[in-house]
C-alpha cells in the first residue's frame, strides 16, 4: 500500500513545479485581492473563478521568472487567456505599480534559474504560509 510519504517520494519534478506554481498563484491572487486588472485597469469578478495570476513575461518564454512577484499580478481571465495577456496594457500597469526601474530590471533579467525539487518544496511551503498569513491579516 502506498502511504502519503511514499507518494510524495514518487512525485516528479514537473509535479513539484505545478504544486509550487499553484501555491505562488494563490499568493498572487490573495496579495492583489480587490485590485483592478493589471492590464486593462477594469474591476474584476473576485466572487467566482474569473481572476488569473497573469505573468508579464510568460512562463514559456521566461521560465526563470515564474516565481518573481514583480512578474505576476492579478489579471482578468479574459485579458490573460483571450487577449494573450494584453501585454501593452500589462506593461503600462506594471509601470504604475512597480516603477520604471523595477520594470527595466524585469525586462532585462535573463539569469537562468534551475529549480531543484528541494527548491520547489521550499517555494511551495513559503508561498502557502505567506498566503495563509495574508488572508488572516485581510480577515
Amino acid at each position: 500500500m502506498l502511504t502519503k510519504a511514499k507518494l510524495t517520494k514518487l512525485k516528479t519534478r514537473g509535479q513539484w513545479i505545478a504544486e509550487a506554481q499553484a501555491a505562488f498563484n494563490g499568493f498572487i491572487r490573495a496579495r492583489d485581492y480587490g485590485k483592478l486588472c493589471i492590464s486593462s485597469g477594469k474591476p474584476m469578478d473576485w466572487t467566482g473563478n474569473q481572476v488569473d495570476a497573469g505573468h508579464y513575461r510568460s512562463r514559456g518564454s521566461a521560465p526563470h521568472l515564474r516565481f518573481d512577484e514583480h512578474n505576476c499580478h492579478a489579471q482578468s481571465k479574459h485579458d490573460n487567456r483571450y487577449l494573450s495577456g494584453n501585454v501593452t496594457g500589462y506593461r503600462i500597469g506594471l509601470f504604475v505599480r512597480i516603477g520604471a526601474e523595477a520594470l527595466d530590471a524585469l525586462e532585462a533579467d535573463q539569469t537562468p534559474r534551475k529549480y531543484s525539487i528541494d527548491d520547489l518544496k521550499v517555494i511551495k511551503a513559503a508561498y502557502t504560509l505567506k498566503t495563509k498569513k495574508l488572508k488572516a491579516a485581510q480577515a
